[in-house]
């Protein structure tokens, strides 16, 4: 069966399965899932999500987004035990749990550094993201480029995502089309260039309208910092944030976790 909304990590010989969502389109320096799926010593098949693109037409809301990936997963029909969700990827993986609670036991919600979507990351992936256009842009251009973002910094602080991320990405876009057309690119290496931040607005705008306090104060979480908002289950990593999915103390936790061991996993909570 071919997917475009799941990838899979690991293959089990288990019929359970896991979900595990972060936006992990594109090169970025903290981990990801596929960072920690080879670390983990479990029987269970371990998919992660991809972002819809562009041309898939999936709207920036939380329930078009849950559609788009449980459609595959109800198709697929195995048990899901366990949704995992890192960063903002937490908000959609409540969300996920809660609807396939509707046609099976209730998985389990681990979260992985949970964080609300919120404005100051955002700033910062866009200017990191035009540093990486830096080869193509004039000096002019760069300068004009984050100039743009620190006035929309200036302008809405933390507020309004939705309105920032729009700005952020209309800009984006206008800067890899001047490029573009200086450097005579084709379409579809304007669309390869802009398509990984614009994907990543969409999915942060998504999350925005989606409630997952509720379920994240029952749930269980692996962290490296005490958490903005509350959990159930707090079990501490000793790690820098970046590497919480490619520590193998991660990979052991989750594991006991998965195994329903709870007192092992506190014990091993502060493991380097």
């Amino acid at each position: 069966m071919s997917r475009i909304a799941w990838k899979t990590l690991k293959r089990g010989e288990s019929e359970s399965l896991l979900l595990a969502v972060d936006f992990a389109a594109g090169s970025r320096g903290p981990a990801q899932f596929a960072d920690l799926a080879p670390l983990l010593d479990q029987p269970r098949t371990l998919w992660t999500s991809r972002p819809p693109g562009p041309d898939d037409q999936v709207p920036p809301t939380g329930n078009a987004y849950l559609d788009w990936w449980l459609g595959e997963v109800r198709a697929f029909g195995a048990p899901v035990e366990a949704v995992l969700g890192y960063c903002a990827g937490g908000v959609f993986a409540a969300a996920l749990a809660e609807r396939i609670a509707d046609w099976q036991p209730a998985p389990r919600l681990i979260l992985l550094d949970p964080e609300l979507p919120a404005n100051s990351g955002l700033y910062d992936d866009f200017h990191t993201a035009g540093d990486s256009l830096g080869a193509l842009l004039t000096p002019a251009e760069l300068d004009a480029f984050h100039a743009r973002g620190e006035a929309l910094r200036a302008r809405y602080g933390d507020d309004r995502l939705p309105v920032v991320g729009r700005e952020l990405a209309d800009t984006f876009s206008a800067a890899v089309a001047a490029a573009a057309e200086r450097l005579d690119l084709d379409e579809d290496i304007r669309d390869e260039l802009s398509g990984a931040f614009v994907s990543l607005v969409s999915y942060l705008t998504a999350a925005t309208t989606l409630s997952p306090l509720p379920a994240w104060s029952a749930a269980t979480a692996l962290t490296t910092t005490t958490p903005d908002q509350p959990v159930a289950d707090e079990h501490r990593i000793d790690v820098p944030h970046d590497d919480l999915l490619r520590s193998p103390a991660t990979a052991r936790a989750l594991e006991r976790l998965l195994s329903d061991a709870p007192a092992a996993v506190t014990a091993a909570g502060k493991a380097g």
